[in-house]
């Protein structure tokens, strides 16, 4: 199995790459409260979304602060959030607590699984395997399942299907794709701008810190949820100073969540972010997303990393209408 160290960068991806989600966890939240109940706790508008449909959405704190962020998807009988495994002991019982008097059933889903296409022939497999038509939309159900297609920087579906189905598919896959450690979704979530929370950064930030306001996961129209208020405040009164931004550059290792990031100041440095999400490929080459102030200057800011004091980082362009255009 390939590690992302295996690339030097993201335009070697193979036509076909499959990358089991072992580093992360498929919450499933059932029950016939479950939309009303959801609408109260994440900043997403749920009223809005049709099974197989999907949205960026996050859990927060009564002060606004974010628990976890996910993808949510809409299926028929249930709605699942993708997150990453470390931040499951800390949203799992903070969103069970408020359930004790609706009708929902929350816990880690047991009955499907997700997987990682990767690649230009991954719509081909798709079209031949799972749904002839499903390789057209951003987001669709599936006979046993869900399909959402991500097609910056690299076209690319989360496929969710039920476990034998999925069992099946691993089977004909490992004889046509090359197999991938889920570190390659990581970093193509951080060429995509789009952050994940991990245990060390839970409760840090509120969610247009982490540009979920960009990414459409924020509803300011829906009503009252858990942190609506620092959230609304954040957004009429200009209070978030705060935004996520791509940096890129070379260091010795991979930076780890939480690390430190300095600006340099004339032969100084200063300690200006945290890292939110990191990876590096073969060439010593690395990228991740860090929570710094929004008026970081694109054009002529040096960064680095504390904890590699020889590393050198610079910001890129978001994909998205952002912080630092």
């Amino acid at each position: 199995m390939r590690d992302l160290t295996s690339l030097e960068n993201i335009s070697l991806l193979p036509e076909l790459a499959l990358c089991k989600l072992d580093s992360w966890d498929l919450i499933s939240v059932k029950g016939e409260d479950r939309i009303n109940f959801l609408q109260g706790q994440l900043t997403c508008d749920l009223n809005s979304l049709a099974p197989g449909q999907q949205t960026m959405a996050a859990q927060c704190d009564a002060q606004g602060k974010t628990i976890s962020v996910f993808r949510l998807i809409v299926l028929e009988d249930r709605i699942l959030l993708t997150q990453p495994k470390s931040v499951t002991p800390i949203q799992l019982p903070a969103l069970k607590k408020f359930a004790v008097f609706s009708k929902v059933e929350i816990d880690i889903e047991t009955e499907y699984q997700m997987l990682g296409l990767i690649g230009s022939k991954s719509a081909h497999y798709i079209a031949q395997h799972l749904d002839t038509a499903a390789t057209h939309d951003k987001s669709r159900l599936l006979p046993n399942g869900a399909l959402i297609k991500q097609p910056y920087p690299s076209l690319r579906y989360l496929v969710i299907l039920k476990n034998e189905v999925a069992e099946q598919a691993l089977t004909e896959l490992k004889e046509q794709a090359e197999l991938f450690t889920d570190g390659i979704w990581n970093a193509l979530n951080i060429a995509s701008g789009v952050g994940f929370i991990e245990e060390k950064t839970s409760g840090e930030y509120i969610p247009q810190a982490l540009n979920l306001d960009e990414l459409e996961g924020i509803s300011f129209t829906k009503g009252c949820y858990i942190g609506q208020e620092t959230i609304a405040r954040a957004k009429y009164r200009g209070a978030n100073k705060r935004g996520m931004f791509i940096l890129t550059g070379r260091a010795q290792s991979k930076p780890e969540v939480g690390d430190t990031v300095e600006l340099k100041i004339g032969d100084n440095w200063k300690r200006v972010g945290q890292v939110i999400s990191g990876c590096q490929y073969g060439d010593q080459h690395i990228e991740l997303l860090a929570v710094l102030p929004k008026d970081s200057d694109p054009n002529n800011s040096q960064f680095r990393i504390k904890e590699q004091a020889e590393s050198t980082l610079y910001i890129a362009p978001l994909p998205y209408t952002s912080v630092n255009n």
